[in-house]
């Protein structure tokens, strides 16, 4: 059960990384968000919610990898999770900091964003 979940996970960072999900994409959806969260109008309602999901399942998915495979946390949430603008808000800092790596695949940039931010001890 868990080598199907893990090699399911491989597939589907495999095929985003072939769609050309990377961090330039990411960015301007997420900065969208950001606006659209603060009161602003969103430019591109479908690229919000690419980077909602983006986001959301990048954190389920470590957190999946840490149950099902006995595996460290990788990156160490508050109890209770964060906000979704806060996550945005992450995430835009750091690939902001680092214009270098928007060629990367997302996922890898997300959570290298959250490790970051949320170091585990």
């Amino acid at each position: 059960m868990v080598r199907r979940v893990l090699c399911s996970i491989a597939f589907v960072l495999c095929f985003s990384a072939v769609a050309e999900a990377d961090g330039n994409k990411l960015l301007q959806e997420c900065q969208d968000g950001i606006s659209s969260m603060s009161g602003g109008v969103a430019r591109n309602p479908v690229g919000i919610g690419h980077c909602v999901g983006v986001l959301q399942a990048t954190i389920d998915t470590l957190d999946l990898i840490h149950e099902a495979g006995g595996t460290p946390e990788l990156v160490c949430v508050p109890e209770g999770g964060i906000p979704m603008i806060q996550s945005m808000r992450i995430v835009v800092q750091s690939l902001e900091a680092h214009p270098q790596s928007l060629h990367l695949n997302e996922s890898v940039l997300v959570v290298s964003a959250l490790k970051n931010a949320f170091p585990c001890r």
